[in-house]
């Protein structure tokens, strides 16, 4: 009797710690930094604080406490609200050194919607900039790859961009500068999608079948002409394709001596191919003599060495 109360009880120790521990990590709060010239970490929440360091733009934070300090700045003749925070940086997985902690300003963060990846542990922590007639679009901690022949040109209205490899574009800090008068600046986004038939024989009468699309523009709310951009959930909007156009499993047999099987999906009998291949955005410039300017960016996605 004694041994199964003992076991009862850590039953549901077990479980109450597990539901913390779950609520614990839900209840964590992240920030990326907004200031463009970087942030100031201070050793107390007040601007007499001993200065500890500088915080990039686009770099993540964990929030450790809200101190309810309010404080208000005057930046470039517009009043600037909030807290001090007290944060600490996501450091890189492999790097030893303490975290950098310490107080700053809210009035420049940008409240994540869940835990980020991290970004120095990405391919770069540097900052790309591609440069328009009439504004600048800056990621931070993300590298456009320039060893593409053609990159970064402008053909009509759009632009036409690569990533570095697994440079992913989900929790990165997009910022627009407009170099002339505007009124007002809206940004939107969609994914390419592109489907074709795997491995189809050229030989064959019927025409290999191929499908490339997108869905409709999304709206994003900018905060002092930034933007986190969103997390791809890449799974979650090839699961929906693929319902949608009634895609099944399947196995596709390659014949001959470097021969084998490859599991794929079948469109109506036919094996096929399906993914984002890539992220446009669509930015909006509302120009102060009433004419409306639109750009595009098309952002090739990489998937692979």
């Amino acid at each position: 009797m004694e041994k199964k109360c003992v076991i009862l009880i850590f039953l549901i120790f077990s479980t109450h710690y597990n539901v913390w521990t779950q609520n614990q990590l839900k209840s964590k709060a992240y920030y990326t930094v907004t200031a463009p010239s970087g942030l100031t970490v201070r050793s107390k929440p007040s601007i007499d604080g001993e200065k500890l360091g500088k915080f990039p733009p686009g770099e993540h934070l964990e929030l450790i406490k809200n101190t309810e300090k309010v404080l208000s700045i005057v930046d470039n003749g517009l009043s600037v609200n909030g807290n001090w925070f007290k944060v600490k940086r996501m450091n890189h997985s492999w790097d030893k050194k303490p975290a950098l902690t310490g107080y700053v300003f809210s009035g420049y963060l940008l409240k994540n919607e869940s835990r980020p990846s991290n970004p120095s542990d990405a391919i770069t922590i540097e900052k790309s900039t591609l440069n328009f007639k009439n504004f600048n679009l800056t990621f931070y901690f993300y590298e456009i790859d320039n060893r593409y022949e053609g990159h970064n040109v402008l053909k009509k209205d759009t632009m036409y961009v690569y990533e570095d490899v697994f440079n992913d574009l989900s929790d990165k800090l997009i910022h627009i500068k407009p170099k002339v008068k505007i009124d007002n600046v809206e940004l939107f986004y969609t994914f390419k999608e592109k489907v074709w038939e795997y491995n189809g024989d050229e030989s064959n009468s019927k025409e290999p079948y191929k499908w490339e699309g997108n869905s409709p523009f999304k709206k994003l709310s900018l905060a002092k002409k930034m933007i986190l951009f969103p997390k791809i959930e890449y799974e979650k909007v090839e699961t929906s394709r693929q319902v949608n156009l009634k895609f099944r499993d399947t196995l596709v047999h390659y014949p001959g001596e470097m021969g084998g099987t490859t599991a794929t999906m079948s469109y109506n009998g036919r094996p096929c191919v399906h993914f984002i291949s890539d992220v446009i955005l669509k930015i909006v410039l509302h120009h102060s003599n009433g004419t409306t300017e639109i750009k595009y960016i098309n952002i090739n996605l990489s998937y692979g060495c």
